[in-house]
This record gives structure tokens, C-alpha cells and sequence, in this order.
């Protein structure tokens, strides 16, 4: 590859890529999709991590100067399973990538897409192409597997998401009738781009939790509890299906504690002791300990999706019920250490001074 440099220009091509920046933490307060950047330079570093993988790579400018610069990827539970490994960029390896530029970082980026100097070209979302590359790409949406249909009990992964009405992240508008007077107050001291639990390594909350696109989650059943693992920040819940009553002395966490019972086939999840969290990280829907959540689990009828129906309450927070329904397919993809590594850096940095 020549002398590297750096081009940043606004064309109808990189919008089409800023599209996609959808990422584990919503993409806009972090990075801008009205300033799209094509850098080309010679990498450094790559940390192949989750929530998300970072590349590092020495770009000189016009000038002759050499800025190291960082560009986020999609995490790498994800890009492994289209067949990534730490060796895809190796130091010294040239690369061109068509990014969003950083909203803090001068020197940032959020990666869409690149070219290997030897003509390999990869995508955020983890498809590698190339003539001289054969790698193993698992899709991220349905793979229905034989065995007990009857059963919660398998590995599940996420379905394609759905997006409508623009996409993105919730506006707070919508919640405005949802939230009371002490849950605006919650919201106002909140702030995405630098309070987001993943941020933190954090699950933020079981609703949370079992939405992280193309993840996988693990059920284990049995007669006396129901073990539930995401893969999304190594979360674990355990079910107790011996009673339906819960301990005076819980220890409050995000998870809370559950009990469970079925009705017919339907499995109902009763969770509470929750500790004060974030129910929801975008656009920032905080909850109390007082806060309480139903969970309803049933299989369709030839066994092969999951569909998850909840309703959280709380008192303090929520004027009205908040409701939402989740759906997976059966997979026979192994579920994964998240092993979360946040790399983000002075991004995500509050600032001494105000924005």
C-alpha cells in the first residue's frame, strides 16, 4: 500500500453505511452519521474483545503527520462466528476503512467497512470476502436443530431485528406518559453517552439483557429451578420452581430474584428484588428497587422460536405498566464467554466542562 492518508468526505456511499452503525450501545451519542470519514493506513494494533472490537491503525495526513487512530467494531462473539480471528489484522497489514467519525475523539471512528491490502474486504456486521480467504460465516438468524421441541431447555439465539418507522433507539417522547414525576427527575440526571451501563461491563437490566442482537442465550431446565445464561455480559438468572414465594432478606441485584410456575405450557417468571438501575439504556428509562417485573415464556407450535412476553412495574418510576415481547430461534451455536473489555476510551469520557 502507498504512503497512508486520510480523506474525510461526505458522499451518498457512506450514508448507506452509516446506517448500519447499530451497535451495543446506541451509535448516535457517540459517533456522527452526518460526518462519515475514509481513512487508509497501517495497522497497529486489533482487539478482537467484546461489547465491542477496536482497531488500531497509524494514518499520516496531508502534512506528513502520524496520528494513531481507533475505529469500533461490532463485538466479537459476533465477528467470530462469520469466522474473525485476532490474525484478520495483523500489525503492519495496510487497510482502508470507510467509518463515522467519533463525536470527541478527533481520531475515532466507527468502522462500517475496510479493504486488506490484499483485497479481503470485511464488514461491520462480520462477512468477510475475499478470493484468497475461506472462512466459516454462521448467519445470524434462524438454525432449527432436532431434538425435544417441547423443552425451553437448548441454546437460543436473537431474531433478526425488525425496524420501523425510521429504526434507531426509543425517543424519550414516547415514554413521556409512561414515566412519573420522580422517573423524569431520574431520567434528566441521565446521560447516554457517558452513564450507558454497557459502558461499565453492566447487563443494565433482564430487559436489557435479552435483546442484544445475535446473541445467544442458554435455558437448562429441571423440576426444581430453570437456569437462563446470555451471552451479553456473561449474564446469569436462576429460576426457582419450588415456590412461588420470595425470601425477606433477598440481595438486590440487576437480575433480581425469580420464582416460576406453568400455566398449562406457558412458563411465568416472578422476579423482584431489583437494585435502583437503568431499565433501559436508550434513551434512558431509569428504575427503583421498588420495581418488580412478570415474565411469560412460551414455545411456538413446532417448537423452534422462543417468544418472551413481559410487563414491568414500578411504583416510583412508572405511572402504567411497561410492556414489551422478545422472540429466538433455536440455534446450535455454543454459547460463549462475553468476557466484557471496554476499549472506548476519551469518547465516552465525560468532559470536565459541559457539552
Amino acid at each position: 500500500m502507498k504512503t497512508s492518508s486520510i480523506l474525510i468526505a461526505v458522499t451518498a456511499v457512506m450514508m448507506l453505511f452509516a446506517g448500519s452503525a447499530i451497535a451495543h450501545h446506541s451509535s448516535a451519542p457517540h459517533f456522527d452519521r452526518n460526518s462519515p470519514v475514509v481513512i487508509e493506513g497501517v495497522v497497529t494494533e486489533f482487539k478482537l474483545v467484546n461489547p465491542h472490537a477496536y482497531l488500531y491503525l497509524d494514518v499520516t495526513d496531508a502534512d506528513g503527520n502520524v496520528e494513531n487512530w481507533n475505529c469500533e467494531m461490532g463485538g466479537a462473539s459476533t465477528l467470530r462466528r462469520h469466522g474473525w480471528t485476532k490474525e484478520l489484522f495483523s500489525p503492519g497489514t495496510g487497510v482502508k476503512i470507510e467509518g463515522i467519525a467519533a463525536r470527541r475523539d478527533p481520531h475515532g471512528c466507527s468502522f462500517q467497512s475496510g479493504v486488506l491490502q490484499d483485497g479481503t474486504q470485511v464488514q461491520r456486521s462480520g462477512p468477510i470476502i475475499g478470493a484468497d480467504v475461506a472462512l466459516a460465516s454462521v448467519a445470524a438468524g434462524s438454525i432449527t436443530v432436532s431434538g425435544d421441541t417441547t423443552s425451553f431447555g437448548g441454546t437460543w439465539i436473537t431474531t433478526p431485528r425488525t425496524r420501523g418507522g425510521g429504526g434507531g433507539p426509543p425517543a424519550m417522547s414516547r415514554f413521556a406518559d409512561l414515566l412519573t414525576d420522580a422517573g423524569k427527575s431520574a431520567a434528566e440526571s441521565y446521560d447516554d453517552r457517558f452513564d450507558d451501563p454497557a459502558l461499565f461491563c453492566s447487563p443494565s437490566s433482564i430487559v436489557r439483557g435479552w435483546s442484544e442482537p445475535s446473541s445467544i442465550s442458554e435455558i437448562t431446565q429441571s423440576a426444581d429451578e430453570i437456569i437462563i445464561k446470555h451471552e451479553y455480559m456473561d449474564t446469569v438468572r436462576v429460576v426457582d420452581m419450588t415456590t412461588r414465594e420470595h425470601p425477606t432478606d433477598l440481595e438486590r441485584s440487576l437480575t433480581g430474584h425469580s420464582v416460576g410456575w406453568f400455566e398449562d405450557s406457558t412458563l411465568v417468571i416472578d422476579t423482584v428484588g431489583f437494585a435502583a438501575g437503568v431499565l433501559l439504556p436508550h434513551p434512558g428509562v431509569l428504575n427503583s428497587e421498588e420495581m418488580s417485573a412478570v415474565e411469560r415464556l412460551s414455545l411456538s407450535e413446532d417448537g423452534a422460536q422462543l417468544v418472551r412476553e413481559y410487563e414491568v412495574s414500578d411504583p416510583q418510576y412508572l405511572s402504567q405498566l411497561y410492556t414489551g415481547t422478545n422472540r429466538w430461534n433455536r440455534s446450535d451455536i455454543a454459547l460463549s464467554t462475553y468476557d466484557c473489555t471496554e476499549l472506548s476510551g476519551i469518547n465516552n469520557v465525560r468532559p470536565a466542562t459541559p457539552e
